[in-house]
């Protein structure tokens, strides 16, 4: 009986470590910038297909140098409510 149980928290413990693993998974859009937000530290990308995605990013240089109407991509994880940028680049043909 104790193995039992002991396999089933070893099993419920893995479970739950795979899932944090798929909530922080990382994620790219590419598209047109379609709004910059230097306040909120936010650009918003519009894909050619789908919903526009928002992802907050912190180097405010980089948003200083951003326009409206440029081909850019993102790669982002979803953390506490937001899509927390790691990369943000404008493609070649942005500018």
């Amino acid at each position: 009986m104790k193995k039992i149980i002991v396999l089933a928290v070893t099993v419920l413990v893995a479970l739950s470590l795979s899932m944090v693993a798929v909530a922080e998974e990382q994620q790219k859009v590419k598209g047109t910038i379609t709004k910059i937000d230097t306040a909120a530290k936010s650009v918003t990308i519009q894909p050619k297909e789908g919903a526009a995605v928002t992802v907050v990013y912190d180097d405010a240089d980089l948003l200083s140098k951003v326009k409206e109407g440029e081909k850019g991509e993102a790669k982002y994880v979803a953390k506490d409510g937001k899509n927390v940028a790691i990369e943000v680049k404008l493609s070649a043909t942005g500018h």
